[in-house]
């Protein structure tokens, strides 16, 4: 079955977009324009030849939904659309020299569109990449020439030591009695289950032993203890309860006191205020 090429090139940037297909109708010219624009965007404006795909009712209402001006070269003089006509000659001779080699035509397709890409341009003295993406795409000539500046690391190191210098650092080792957070019971309730470390995973990550079962815990969910029993376990929760059930008793203690005090004030009699009481001025009565 034949196999037709859709060769679309950026005026600006001589970014280059190649599509395969087996039918060049204009409902499939239309899904690859479709699929680009889905990528990078509407353009503006498309100039083509008069092929039947673009010259289609179709087509022309495709352009109009979308805000996009469609211009055709003048018939019999290809020279109009002279940039894309380039082109196709250019992927041409790649696929030639390719298929030639043994290659298949994905393979020989994809090596074009990435070499040609990352390779500056004669006219704009950049490659398409660098002007359409604004980067540099990465290729298997950048390993011979390791990029020795890693912007992200500098960023990375200095986030770091920001975070660092409100955190107290932790070191572990292997064998360590530590007490590790047990997530077992409901959020609210803050539990330290002693463990004894095994290995380490990673920078921050360890394996830890908590009677029989093995716990997967990042450092900041561990802390050194000081006993050697593997059977006490901290909890808030525990500490709570004793603080509250004081704290009740505390109160029925008081109240059991001012209960006796009433019934001992109930007992005797009460006087009258011995005092004279000047009568209240109403403004009803004055007037």
């Amino acid at each position: 079955m034949d196999l037709y090429f859709l060769v679309i090139v950026d005026a600006y940037s001589k970014w280059i977009e190649v599509a395969t297909m087996h039918n060049p109708s204009t409902k499939a010219t239309i899904d690859v324009l479709s699929s680009l624009f889905a990528h990078y965007g509407l353009c503006e404006i498309i100039v083509s030849d008069n092929g039947t795909q673009f010259t289609s009712t179709e087509f022309s209402e495709f352009c109009a939904r979308n805000g996009i001006k469609h211009i055709t070269t003048s018939p019999g003089h290809p020279q109009s659309n002279g940039q894309a006509e380039k082109y196709v000659d250019t992927v041409k001779s790649a696929l030639k020299k390719g298929l030639h080699n043994g290659g298949k035509i994905s393979e020989v397709l994809l090596n074009f569109l990435l070499c040609y890409r990352t390779t500056p341009h004669a006219t704009t003295n950049a490659s398409p990449a660098e002007l359409f993406l604004k980067r540099q795409l990465r290729s298997v000539l950048d390993l011979l020439r390791p990029n020795t500046f890693d912007p992200s690391h500098a960023a990375r190191h200095r986030y770091k030591k920001n975070f660092d210098q409100h955190t107290k650092e932790r070191y572990f080792q292997r064998n360590d009695k530590v007490l590790v957070r047990d997530f077992r019971n409901s959020p609210n309730k803050i539990k330290w289950t002693p463990g004894v470390l095994v290995d380490r995973h990673g920078s921050r990550i360890w394996t830890v032993n908590v009677g029989n079962n093995t716990w997967r815990r990042h450092e900041n969910q561990m802390k050194h203890r000081e006993w050697s029993s593997d059977e006490d376990v901290i909890t808030m929760e525990s500490t709570t309860t004793m603080t509250t059930t004081n704290d009740r008793n505390e109160c029925s203690t008081g109240s059991t006191s001012v209960s006796t005090s009433s019934s001992d004030r109930s007992s005797q009699v009460l006087r009258h205020s011995s005092r004279s009481k000047k009568p209240v001025k109403r403004l009803i009565q004055e007037i």
